[in-house]
């Protein structure tokens, strides 16, 4: 791949480095290592994680009711990081 290519892909994963051995410390790291910084200087302080983590209790229904109806409609199938129709017949134009 293209030096080019790589820091255009890179640019939304982690940075030109990420996917070589030479990469710094994984991301989920950086964040935790953060996390223990702000916490030790601000030791009175609420921290409000954000993070990765399990919720601790039930979606209100009307939440769980629209996810159901919405994931039903065939306009949301699919992986919204390859871009729709639009964006993806723009990009092979480029390409080409």
């Amino acid at each position: 791949m293209s030096t080019y290519l790589h820091n255009l892909f890179a640019q939304r994963i982690g940075g030109p480095g990420y996917g070589l051995k030479e990469a710094p410390i994984y991301k989920f790291e950086r964040i935790k290592r953060a996390k223990r910084a702000a916490m030790a200087a601000h030791p009175g302080k609420e921290l409000l994680d954000f993070g990765v983590g399990e919720p601790d209790s039930m979606a209100d229904p009307k939440v769980v009711a629209s996810l159901a109806q919405e994931a039903s409609l065939p306009e949301n199938r699919g992986y919204a990081d390859n871009g729709g129709p639009r964006l993806r017949r723009a990009a092979a134009h480029y390409m080409k």
